[in-house]
């Protein structure tokens, strides 16, 4: 995230797009180590936070303490959600670099399946309320769209006391329908590699999921700050 957002950016971003945070509820339905959710409610928003790690809801709780935020993230999964929230959220945000690509796969390291990310994306907008709104990324469409291999060099980030470097070399094999990362992760001088693969999802399918799950008006939404494409739509 430190190599990809300007957290103060991209929290502006997303509140014009949101509007006035009074009487707004919003869920955050995979809220991580809590970008950009601290940062909305910093600013005034009421925003439920949820995510199915608990190493995760760790780290939001050490951050939410270091801003000074008395948030208190819980621990659901997303198949839980619709129980506990049904149709309760003025907007409903999913961001994490489109993370429905590894529905019911992540543990397992295994490869999601399109019929698992609809279910998945359906949990989350079964909790907007008639006329609410739904927000959720997914990689950019130019990078979606290369035929040849991405490589990838951030620049050296300081974070902390340490020096941190990510290189990372990104590929399509649109045969199998598998998009690969290899990355690259170094840290004070020590080097660790590692693999990751997910399946590969096209903007117009993402399209077609968020409309066969109920919403309407759904456009990809310039919004800025944000390094991932946007799309929104309204529940019916």
């Amino acid at each position: 995230m430190l190599f990809e957002f300007d957290r103060e950016e991209t929290a502006d971003g997303i509140a014009r797009w949101l509007g006035p945070a009074e009487g707004l509820s919003i869920l955050d339905c995979a809220c991580g180590s809590g970008f950009p959710a601290l940062e909305l409610i910093r600013r005034g928003y009421d925003v439920t936070c949820t995510d199915g790690s608990e190493l995760m809801l760790a780290h939001f709780r050490r951050n939410a303490g270091v801003e000074g935020l008395d948030v208190r993230p819980e621990l659901v999964l997303w198949e839980d959600l619709p129980r506990r929230y049904a149709g309760q959220f003025d907007v409903v945000m999913n961001r994490g670099g489109g993370n429905y690509i590894y529905a019911g796969a992540w543990d397992e390291e295994g490869l999601a399946d399109q019929s698992a990310m609809a279910e998945a994306i359906g949990q989350w907008v079964a909790c907007v309320r008639p006329g609410g709104r739904f927000y959720v990324d997914i990689t950019r469409a130019e990078d979606l769209e290369r035929r040849e291999e991405q490589s990838v060099v951030h620049p050296t980030l300081r974070i902390g006391r340490h020096t941190v470097d990510i290189a990372e070399t990104i590929s399509i094999d649109r045969t199998s329908g598998i998009r690969t990362w290899w990355s690259s992760l170094t840290v004070d001088g020590t080097e660790r590699t590692f693999q990751r693969r997910s399946r590969y999802l096209r903007h117009d399918q993402l399209v077609d999921i968020l409309k066969n799950c109920g919403l309407t008006d759904v456009r990809r939404t310039p919004v800025r700050g944000e390094y991932y494409d946007i799309y929104t739509g309204v529940r019916a």
